[in-house]
Order: structure tokens, then sequence, then C-alpha cells
């Protein structure tokens, strides 16, 4: 094989074209390489972001809104490797499940006459938020429960 064309050619990204970056085709790390894609953040990046958009004090989500739990109890979410509390969430009691279950049995009623194609818009749209924010609720389940990032995105 002669030029550049070859597997041991000198000028192989040149013969091959600019479909792949210099550092795909070399085969070695190439911080000069102009790779035509960007690679996303660390996820170790979004943990700032995370934690300054999180609630201090959230509510219970109950019937379309937010409120406190009804006898107003709260516990603390600690991170587990600094010991930095988190939020204070509303400890849930069995009047806040009752007014949880009313409401969904009130919401079942609207649901089951939706047409399944409605149905279905909503659902995905649900799906492809969680989906968009994948990589920052892997991250908020990493700060708050300890585990490594890699169980968080890739099997929860």
């Amino acid at each position: 094989m002669s030029g550049g064309a070859g597997v041991g050619g000198g000028d192989r990204a040149g013969a091959i074209g600019s479909r792949y970056p210099p550092t795909m085709i070399q085969g070695r790390p190439d911080a000069e390489a102009d790779a035509p894609w960007e690679l996303s953040p660390a996820p170790e990046t979004f943990a700032k972001t995370v934690r300054a958009e999180l609630d201090p004090e959230p509510g219970l989500y109950i019937d379309g809104g937010f409120s406190p739990a009804a006898d107003g109890r709260r516990f603390e979410t600690v991170d587990p490797a600094t010991e930095e509390v988190l939020a204070r969430v509303p400890d849930a009691g069995a009047a806040d499940v009752d007014r949880a279950v009313e409401s969904a049995r009130r919401a079942l009623k609207e649901w089951r006459r939706t047409p399944p194609l409605e149905r279905a818009k909503h659902l995905f749209r649900l799906a492809r938020r969680i989906q968009e924010r994948s990589r920052e609720l892997a991250v908020l389940e990493t700060i708050d429960g300890g585990k490594p990032i890699r169980e968080s995105r890739d099997v929860d």
C-alpha cells in the first residue's frame, strides 16, 4: 500500500475524509483535534447546579399543587458525603395519604374519559421530560443517597 490510503499510511485522516475526527482515526488522544461533536459536561459539574435549584423546603405534590404535610412535620435529607442538609421535606402521614388517594380517584374519572391517543401524548411528554433531565436526576440521586453516579445513571 502506498500513499496515505492504506492502514499503515501516514495521512489516513486525509484519505478517509472528514467523516471521523483525527483522534478516532489515529487511535490516540489529540487535544488539538477538531472533533465534529462536543462532549457533554461531566456529571459532577451538575452537582452545584442541582443543589442551587433544590427547593430547601418542598411540599407534597397533591391535587395539582404543592402543600405542607397535614401535621406540619418535616425531616431532613442529608448528603452522606458532606453531611450537608439538602432539604427539609414534608413527613407525609395518614391524612396526607388519604388526601392524595382521594385526589387520584377524582383525577381517574377524567383520565378514563380521555382518549387513548391523548393519554399517550401526556405520558410520552412526561417520559421525555424525565429523559431530558436524566443526568441531573442521576446526580441528585447520587447526592441524596451516596451511591456511585454510574449506578444512578445507568441502573436506576
